[in-house]
């Protein structure tokens, strides 16, 4: 299910993450000899799913609505009344929409570390570049997304 989330969130797109994920599994099955054990596998699969979305993204250049149900995966409905679930939600399709407007790169590096909760490191590790590129990354994706935000309201 996580490799799914972040091809959807990538790609923001169901039918297209649907077909990174289930390349991403391909991929990973016939370079499964190329993986050290000694590695956490996570990071390992979420490159790949990482750059199966980013190639769609680069192949199509299209960009589709998150659906507020996925919205809805995120926020946490047991630990709250229904309208606060309600307001919840709301705020989580609006920063979700206003990631779609990110580049592409900026918006891997999000959904990593914040929508799948992984370390910087492990971040970087999943898409391939240096810690610092990413902690760069994930600084202007968060200004951006701010000022977005800010515009919003």
């Amino acid at each position: 299910m996580r490799v799914f989330n972040i091809a959807m969130r990538i790609t923001n797109d169901p039918d297209a993450a649907d077909d990174c994920a289930q390349e991403a599994f391909v991929r990973a099955y016939r370079s499964l000899h190329q993986y050290d054990p000694a590695l956490p596998f996570g990071p390992w699969i979420y490159r790949i799913v990482t750059n199966a979305s980013l190639n769609h993204l680069r192949a199509w250049k299209r960009h589709d609505s998150t659906s507020d149900e996925d919205a809805a995966e995120i926020a946490e409905p047991d630990e709250q009344g229904p309208e606060e679930f309600t307001i919840r939600r709301e705020e989580v399709t609006e920063v979700l929409r206003a990631m779609e407007e990110l580049p592409p790169a900026y918006r891997a590096a999000l959904t990593l570390r914040h929508i799948q909760q992984l370390s910087s490191q492990e971040v970087a590790d999943a898409l391939g570049l240096p810690l610092g590129t990413v902690k760069t990354h994930l600084h202007r994706a968060r200004t951006a997304l701010r000022k977005r935000l800010e515009r919003a309201h």
